[in-house]
C-alpha cells in the first residue's frame, strides 16, 4: 500500500547580518519565489528572519494570479495553433518547390534544400 506523501519542508538559510545586508535583494526575492525564510544572524544568535508573505498571513487564493494564468495558458493555446499553421504551410511551400525544382534541378535551390535540412526534419534530397 502507498504511503501519502510528506510535502517537503520550506528551504532555509541562515546567514551573517553582514551577508544578508549585501544580498537582501536576492533573499527578498527567494523568499516570494521559492518561500525560502532566511534567518539574520549577529554573532551566531538569531536576529531577524526574511520569511515569504505566506508565513505571515493565512493561504489566499490570489485571483490576480488566476487571472494571469488563464490569460498565460490562452497566449500559449493560441500561439500553438499558429505554430501548427505556420508548419504546414511551410511543409506545402516545400512540396510545391519540390514539384517544381526537384533535386538535382537547380544549384540554388538545392542549397536551400540543405541549409533547412534541420527545419524540414528531413534529410535533404540530392
Amino acid at each position: 500500500m502507498a504511503e501519502s506523501a510528506t510535502p517537503l519542508p520550506h528551504p532555509r538559510l541562515e546567514l551573517s547580518l553582514v551577508e544578508a545586508r549585501t544580498r537582501f535583494v536576492q533573499l527578498a526575492r527567494l523568499a516570494g519565489l521559492t518561500h525560502q525564510t532566511t534567518v539574520v544572524t549577529e554573532e551566531g544568535r538569531p536576529l531577524a528572519a526574511i520569511v515569504p508573505v505566506g508565513a505571515t498571513q493565512p493561504d489566499r487564493p490570489n485571483p490576480a494570479a488566476a487571472g494571469w494564468i488563464r490569460r498565460i495558458d490562452k497566449l500559449r493555446a493560441e500561439l500553438r495553433r499558429q505554430h501548427d499553421g505556420l508548419e504546414r504551410a511551410l511543409e506545402e511551400a516545400w512540396r510545391e518547390l519540390d514539384r517544381v525544382r526537384p533535386p538535382g534541378a537547380d544549384r540554388e535551390i538545392d542549397a536551400l534544400r540543405i541549409a533547412h535540412a534541420d527545419i524540414r526534419g528531413s534529410r535533404p534530397a540530392g
